[in-house]
């Protein structure tokens, strides 16, 4: 807002209450500091405007800090605020401050407030709105008008007081204005909801960071003319991302309905057959650990935090404002308002009440995929509840380009607000065995290579051997490396990475834009690397791309009120990959889903009945802790992720927990409306090979199967996990045994 936007008694209101000499004093008030020193702060604080502005924008990390430190933070404080007496006008100075105040209930800024606490516009406000309004800058979370109407009605009585003082408003006008109710036409505003609030969540942490990001020398790099960085919420930027919500819309629809329509009640019928002292956990848990995973539930809920002090149940404020207090034999905590509390006042029950409090049934929502469910339940029980709810994450990149088109980070942003797509880091079982197999063409071994399935033990550096399983009895006769990827066999990615070691499989990870810390360990050829949703998707991105890695994309550039460009995105490309090596890992991942365990898509199921080409890896951890599946396509590459939160929360059988059934729908789902869409004009062509393709490399000489009869005898479509070592299972659930979604 600009300063000619304000009403004239909006900022009459203001200059009155907080700062009568604003249009006198160089940023500091030096009698207003006098009188605040000499009197304690009993008749008023010494800060100016400016100040006040300085403090909001440039002084971070105030709260829950040392005397001595705040001292320190209070000098520079002042010292800020005269430069921006140098570099801006008083009224400007105003609507900055204005522009910048946080009003609660997210109302950030004064237009924001106009618009939540009375639903009009700034110029719109009359004079007893502008008075409550400006009533708020002393302390929002204690005079906040949804909580306090009586107590915001005197604050706003003694606004307009000022105004008399101050010549501003007559005694008869005061008279007027200062019984009338509060008036408020409250508009809601979450960022909870709408489209995408995992990604805007995470957009609006790496513009934060980017508008705040130095240089070595500790300045700031982006600066405006002022010499002051950007603020996200007052300069008007523009901001271009790449997400498509047409793609978004369809990917939070395929998380949900999946979810929702078949596989959260298989878990609840799953974990609902457990011991009641085990449930929801698996039955393989030390109860020392189940209490201990339990202890740590309760202490880090919002409860247990408000319960314990840590925390007002009325503003959210932290334990920094919150004092503890006597009264006879009884304890309170108390929101202290002298440090910007809210004034909020509850008793303090001890370890004992905190106790019987979660162990006691109360009305309460709890989260339920297809809606929220009323219920009685204590909020122990609520704990477990929420501990067996399923969560997944989606993420849809176009190879090409690397810009992100859709981004499904969880379940619900308003109940769960960790991301799995970015932050979580999550095994990702056999989807990691493409990198092994394309470590093994760069070595010259060709699709049509066969080897031998049979039982394999690895030395390792401890003297132990690695000895991964197939399922029992699955063992016998030769096995194509196309072959054995679309059936991910154990014992054929165990004899790779034995043939061609770890490193070279890490070296091609990191090639692949994968940062996290891949183990060095043979055990990575089964998948028990912990990466995220980005990394995988990153990096089968590139198979599709002729080998090219592109850094995902989801932010391309930042630009000021006028248009300038501030930032550009600037992501890593590189050749990660041999073109002809990718493209033939490419063909060998299409047999995953014409042959292999990804046969689902291509079946008349509600997410299947998919003819376009379409290549694909899934992926079960061990003891079915996470089912993943990646599907690729010559636009689109898609990753999917499903799991507890928890990840001593899992399926019991791998028949319902294996990656074909958690994670490969809701890539079905996704795919059949992005192809429904025909605005989108995704492609339904093949993979095309690269302009350089040598097609005489992996030539095979000779008559060779890649899929021949002995080999369907021995695996069929099923394979089951290898037990304590196998982290994978990747199987098709037989059409005996397959519900009808």
């Amino acid at each position: 807002m600009r300063y000619a936007d304000l009403p004239g008694h909006l900022v009459n209101a203001l200059l009155a209450t907080e700062d009568a000499r604003f249009k006198e004093h160089s940023a500091v008030d030096f009698r207003a500091l006098f009188r605040a020193v000499v009197r304690g702060g009993s008749a008023g604080g010494g800060s100016t405007i400016t100040q006040q502005l300085a403090k909001m924008q440039f002084t971070r990390d105030y709260e829950n800090v040392s005397i001595i430190r705040r001292a320190w933070q209070k000098v520079r404080e002042i010292i800020i605020a005269a430069r921006l007496e140098r570099y801006y006008t008083k009224d400007e100075i105003v609507a900055l401050y204005l522009n910048q105040y946080d009003f609660l209930n997210q109302a950030v800024g004064i237009k924001s407030a106009a618009h939540v606490y009375f639903n009009t516009t700034p110029d719109s406000l009359n004079v007893q709105q502008s008075a409550m309004l400006v009533g708020m800058l002393k302390n929002s979370s204690l005079f906040n008008p949804l909580k306090r109407d009586s107590l915001v009605m005197k604050r706003r009585e003694v606004v307009l007081a000022q105004m008399v003082k101050y010549k501003y408003l007559s005694e008869n006008e005061y008279d007027s204005l200062r019984g009338l109710p509060l008036g408020l036409d409250f508009q809601r505003v979450s960022h909870d909801e709408g489209l995408a609030p995992y990604f805007r969540e995470v957009l609006r942490s790496e513009i934060d960071k980017i508008l705040h990001e130095k240089n070595e020398d500790g300045q700031y790099i982006r600066l405006r003319s002022d010499g002051n960085p950007y603020d996200l919420y007052t300069d008007g930027l523009r901001v271009i991302t790449t997400l498509d919500t047409r793609m978004q819309r369809y990917a939070e629809w395929a998380v949900e309905e999946h979810l929702s329509r078949s596989l959260q009640k298989e878990f609840t019928r799953d974990v609902g057959r457990r011991k009641q002292d085990k449930y929801p956990f698996y039955n393989g848990i030390a109860e020392k650990d189940r209490e201990k995973i339990m202890n740590k539930a309760v202490r880090s809920s919002e409860r247990y935090l408000q319960l314990s002090g840590s925390l007002c149940p009325e503003c959210r404020r932290p334990e920094h404002y919150i004092r503890r207090e006597a009264e006879g034999d009884r304890h309170f905590f108390v929101c202290n308002a002298e440090k910007g509390g809210c004034g909020h006042r509850w008793e303090d029950v001890g370890e004992e009440g905190i106790i019987e409090n979660f162990n006691t049934p109360v009305s309460m929502r709890v989260y339920a995929h297809g809606g929220y469910r009323d219920t009685l339940m204590s909020p122990l029980d609520s704990i477990k509840y929420h501990k067996a709810v399923l969560h997944a994450s989606l993420m849809s990149v176009d190879p090409h380009t690397g810009h992100i088109k859709a981004w499904v980070g969880g379940i619900d942003y308003k109940y769960f607000k960790f991301d799995n797509a970015f932050q979580s880091h999550r095994q990702v079982g056999s989807t990691f065995k493409p990198l092994i197999y394309a470590t093994a063409l760069r070595n010259n071994d060709k699709p049509c290579s066969r080897y031998p399935n049979e039982k394999i033990c690895i030395d390792l550096p401890t003297g132990a051997k690695w000895c991964p399983d197939n399922s029992e009895g699955e063992y016998g006769g030769n096995y194509s490396l196309t072959k054995a990827l679309a059936h991910s066999v154990n014992t054929i990615s165990a004899k790779l990475i034995s043939k061609y070691s770890p490193d070279a499989v890490i070296s091609l990870g990191k090639n692949l834009g994968i940062k996290s810390t891949i183990p060095n360990v043979p055990s990575i050829a089964l998948g028990v690397a912990e990466l995220t949703l980005y990394e995988m998707v990153g990096a089968n991105a590139a198979f599709v791309n002729n080998g090219v890695y592109i850094e995902p994309t989801f932010l391309l550039r930042i630009e000021d009120k006028n248009g300038n460009a501030i930032y550009e995105a600037d992501p890593e490309i590189k050749q990660a990959l041999d073109p002809t090596v990718a493209f033939e890992l490419v063909k060998m991942m299409k047999a995953v889903v014409s042959e292999g365990t990804g046969q689902r898509l291509r079946r008349n199921v509600a997410y299947g009945n998919l003819t376009q080409p379409i290549a694909g890896k899934t992926g079960t951890t061990q003891n079915n802790t996470d089912g993943w599946f990646m599907g690729l396509t010559p636009d689109l590459v898609t990753g999917v992720w499903v799991g507890a939160q928890d990840p001593t929360v899992r399926f019991s059988s791998t028949l319902l927990g294996q990656g074909a059934n958690t994670g490969l729908p809701i890539f079905g789902y996704y795919m059949n409306k992005v192809y429904g869409d025909k605005s989108l004009k995704v492609s339904t062509a093949d993979f095309a090979p690269p302009d350089n393709y040598d097609a005489e490399r992996f030539k095979c000489t000779g008559e060779v199967e890649l899929f021949s009869e002995e080999d369907e005898d021995l695996f069929g479509e099923e394979e089951i996990p290898n037990g304590e070592l196998g982290f994978d299972s990747d199987s098709i659930l037989p059409d005996s045994l397959r519900r009808n979604p």
